[in-house]
């Protein structure tokens, strides 16, 4: 059913004291979620805001997690993160239901505050330059003390990391039985034994780590160029929280690593740039040293994050083939983002480039 989306929006804006819409434009950057950016006219004057219309599926308890989350960190001075305006029922959000006499399935909408900024980069070959990246790293390590040791309200149904890499060699086998033959399931056909060795031996890797030597909080799970918003070299902005979960903050460190630094130019696609990780973890781990509520990275964590990046190139190949069979998306599109996530793992199978990353992340 076609939705009227200026409708739509005047009906959840009728939740709000935010005044009229005068004029809204939809946010073409975004894979999961729709959003706009809105102006509204009230008493105080015109006001810009950015509404999200949450993805099919996604339940109450995780928009509870996510919105607490933003709420503590706002609490605890960390202001770099968008306000949720408030409905005049007091909630954070509100939820309609999807069709006329299906009440028991729901599509969910929050108001937040228009960050200000620049949307410099999205997720697909940021190239930043030092003062950027130090920045963005100097963030992360700031988040990640303000949320360490906060319990959210409600759950993220998305499991941890090293409960997840089971299910994606058992979705993957699923999808290439069910599927339609194409190019992308011929792609994946070809590279199907590295895909699984990859998995397997990261798994088991993890599945040794001494629980007590990792640090576990609410991490991010998408902290990329795309989801920060600069002025200068300066990050002013980070947003997109709805991937939160707990988990290891070091898969939250390895995924940043692989979302910043892996190229995608065709001659080096897949391949990392050893300094600029270099850069951004030394920054990381200073930024540490001097805030309090959480150390930097251990010993333990650092000799892992290697198979971290790993286990982040799988956890981006596992969205790309959920969304590919999952959902009316364009091919060619998406096998561009599988042959990327298969470069990486291949970069990484290399036993040259591995101990490079290895001796990188031990001297950073």
């Amino acid at each position: 059913m076609r939705v009227d989306p200026e409708a739509e929006i005047k009906q959840v804006l009728a939740h709000y004291d935010l005044g009229e819409l005068v004029a809204y434009k939809k946010d073409t950057r975004g894979y999961v979620n729709v959003s706009y950016t809105i102006e509204t006219r009230g008493k105080s004057g015109p006001q810009k805001y950015f509404l999200r219309k949450y993805k099919s599926g996604v339940q109450e308890e995780e928009l509870k997690f996510e919105h607490s989350i933003i709420h503590h960190l706002l609490e605890n001075k960390f202001d770099l993160v968008a306000q949720i305006y408030t409905t005049k029922e007091g909630n954070s959000y509100v939820k309609r239901p999807v069709a006329e006499g299906e009440e028991d399935k729901w599509t969910f909408f929050a108001i937040f505050e228009f960050l200000k900024g620049e949307d410099r980069f999205t997720w697909i070959n940021p190239i930043c330059n030092p003062a950027e990246i130090k920045s963005a790293a100097s963030v992360l390590a700031g988040y990640h003390a303000a949320i360490h040791g906060f319990t959210p309200q409600g759950r993220r149904e998305e499991a941890k990391i090293i409960d997840l890499l089971p299910r994606i060699k058992e979705n993957l086998l699923r999808f290439l039985e069910e599927g339609k033959p194409s190019k992308f399931s011929a792609y994946i056909q070809e590279n199907l034994r590295l895909i699984l060795d990859l998995n397997e031996r990261t798994l088991a890797t993890l599945q040794k780590q001494d629980p007590g030597q990792i640090v576990e909080l609410v991490i991010h799970c998408d902290y990329h160029p795309g989801n920060l918003k600069f002025e200068g070299n300066q990050v002013v902005g980070l947003f997109d929280f709805d991937w939160t979960k707990i988990d290891a903050r070091g898969f939250d460190v390895a995924l940043a690593l692989k979302y910043f630094f892996s190229n995608w130019q065709a001659e080096m696609d897949g391949s990392l740039r050893l300094a600029d990780i270099a850069l951004f973890l030394g920054t990381y781990q200073g930024t540490l040293d001097e805030t309090p509520g959480l150390e930097r990275l251990n010993p333990a964590e650092l000799s892992l994050l290697p198979h971290m990046i790993m286990a982040s190139a799988l956890y981006i190949f596992y969205w790309t083939i959920l969304d590919y069979y999952q959902n009316e998306v364009d091919e060619l599109e998406y096998l561009g983002y599988l042959k990327h996530c298969l470069n990486i793992m291949k970069w990484l199978g290399n036993e040259q480039n591995w101990e490079n990353l290895q001796m990188t992340i031990q001297n950073s």
